[in-house]
């Protein structure tokens, strides 16, 4: 049996996370003939499995299901996704902020004082930073939407016994869809360079073709001339 300090000490935590644990009914303690509260091995574990999951961002109630429900697998994975989601719109929110920063940290280098007019641009490069990211969920949709299409008409066809045509047209609205989704994003798009700080739009024809990442692509600057992964921005 395990006291609530030597629990604490095996779970690298202290004895007031241990004591709480226990008020909040997380934890199971028995008493010992001197009312001392005592742990076993499987309270052991399940403390290990608390300390997981707060270190996951769980809430204590969520935990409390988790914890002593039967179907826990259910409740897990709904709590994943719940947690997911939370983490990305949080995500998605410091990565706005941080773009306003660095556009306030320009302004800075050029500027003694930080006036009125500074605010407003800082404000307006992290309301860019959202459209960009409603701009790549809009386009997420569309290219759920080709998808359906494309894949739809195959499986149309093969299981179905229909005309080949049926699946040519699903192609051709496929690709048709996509050229017009890869263009309009391209519309939407400038683009930071890292070593000089230069904002600009390359051709279509170097864009669709560059190297690029989810928030980046390689390109040339026009001002620098260096070749760099540029930051992707809204315009």
């Amino acid at each position: 049996m395990l006291t609530s300090g030597q629990l604490a000490q095996r779970c690298h935590t202290s004895i007031r996370t241990v004591q709480y644990y226990d008020q909040k009914g997380l934890l199971h303690a028995k008493r010992s003939h001197s009312n001392r509260r005592e742990y076993d091995k499987k309270d052991l574990l399940r403390l290990q499995q608390i300390l997981t999951y707060r270190k996951l961002g769980f809430k204590l109630n969520d935990i409390q299901k988790l914890m002593d429900h039967d179907q826990s697998a259910q409740i897990l994975s709904s709590l994943i996704d719940k947690q997911t989601n939370s983490l990305q719109e949080q995500l998605h929110q410091v990565e706005s902020q941080l773009e306003g920063l660095k556009h306030l940290q320009k302004q800075l280098n050029s500027i003694d004082n930080f006036s009125t007019e500074v605010q407003k641009e800082v404000l307006s490069s992290m309301n860019m930073t959202k459209k960009l990211h409603y701009l790549r969920l809009k386009m997420l949709g569309w290219g759920l939407i080709v998808d359906f299409l494309l894949w739809g008409s195959l499986i149309y066809v093969i299981y179905h016994g229909a005309s080949i045509w049926w699946f040519v047209l699903g192609l051709i609205f496929s690709l048709a869809i996509s050229g017009e989704l890869t263009y309009a994003y391209y519309q939407h798009s400038i683009y930071l360079c890292p070593h000089c700080q230069s904002e600009f739009v390359p051709s279509f024809r170097i864009w669709v073709g560059a190297a690029h990442t989810p928030n980046t692509r390689r390109l040339t600057c026009p001002n620098c001339h260096q070749k760099n992964f540029c930051v992707e921005e809204y315009r």
